[in-house]
């Protein structure tokens, strides 16, 4: 059942960063066209584009972070030859790496969370959340990893 939910999510994440790719290229070429042809009222595409590369790389991590691929540990990936504390060690570094990166997106959506874009006026929690999102990918990464090396 957990496998199972474990690949839905990963299938689900992968679709949703495909999305945000395709918008990302949509933009950039819609800014690109809008400024080499002169056309008016694009300008709000270059902070999409912004946005969008902000969750292309939250999304990234946590899939890079699944799929073992990441270039942080090599101590977390499933084939690797050390021991069994060695794993808890570096995921329970990356659990408080992780927890950090709640804690300071949270405090920052505190303070700012609702100001407004420059050009779109999206408030700022928009771009904020990818921190949380990747952050909390990155704990149930970790916490899985650690209940799984016990059971």
């Amino acid at each position: 059942m957990m496998e199972r939910t474990g690949r839905f999510l990963t299938l689900a994440l992968s679709v949703a960063g495909v999305g945000v790719i395709v918008l990302l290229i949509a933009a950039t070429g819609l800014g690109a066209i809008g400024r080499y042809l002169h056309v008016n009222g694009v300008t709000w595409s270059f902070e999409l584009v912004g946005m969008l590369f902000l969750w292309t790389t939250a999304i990234g991590a946590v899939l890079a972070e699944i799929a073992g691929e990441n270039v942080s540990i090599d101590g977390n990936s499933v084939t690797s030859s050390r021991g069994t504390v060695f794993r808890v060690y570096h995921n329970l570094i990356l659990l408080l790496v992780a927890a950090a990166m709640v804690w300071s997106g949270f405090a920052m959506l505190g303070r700012t969370g609702f100001v407004p874009s420059p050009v779109m006026r999206i408030p700022s929690w928009t771009v904020h959340s990818t921190i949380i999102f990747m952050g909390l990918g990155l704990c149930v990464i970790a916490i899985a990893r650690i209940v799984r090396l016990f059971r």
